[in-house]
């Protein structure tokens, strides 16, 4: 099921290298391929998340919905599905970061009945 969830988001949004579904413990549970830095990009966007949480727990802002880190090569967009499983889209071109961003919204919705 997660996999076609992460096949229709990469059929739809233009500008993903690459997109993964992981939980907040740094596993990932589905990706459209596979990269060697799979793993790695996925534990320390969990780590990142956690801290931000933190962040805002601190400052009584609510749970985190997302996060983007831009990068001179890359972005890391970040979309909260649900508290525990988060949906990571690797961006190499600028111009389409805004669009990852809308569709990991939109569809973050619709893949909250599906895992909650």
């Amino acid at each position: 099921m997660f996999h076609s969830l992460i096949k229709e988001i990469w059929s739809t949004t233009p500008g993903l290298d690459n997109v993964m579904l992981s939980g907040v413990d740094g596993i990932v549970i589905a990706r459209h391929h596979e990269s060697e830095k799979d793993d790695i990009v996925a534990a320390e966007a969990a780590s990142l998340v956690k801290d931000v949480q933190k962040f805002g727990g601190e400052l009584e802002a609510g749970n985190l919905k997302s996060l983007c880190a831009h990068y001179e090569d890359m972005m890391i967009a970040i979309q909260m599905v649900t508290a525990e499983y988060l949906l990571l889209g690797v961006v190499k071109d600028p111009q389409y970061l805004g669009l990852v961003q809308y569709r990991f919204t939109l569809k973050s919705y619709e893949w909250y009945s599906a895992i909650a």
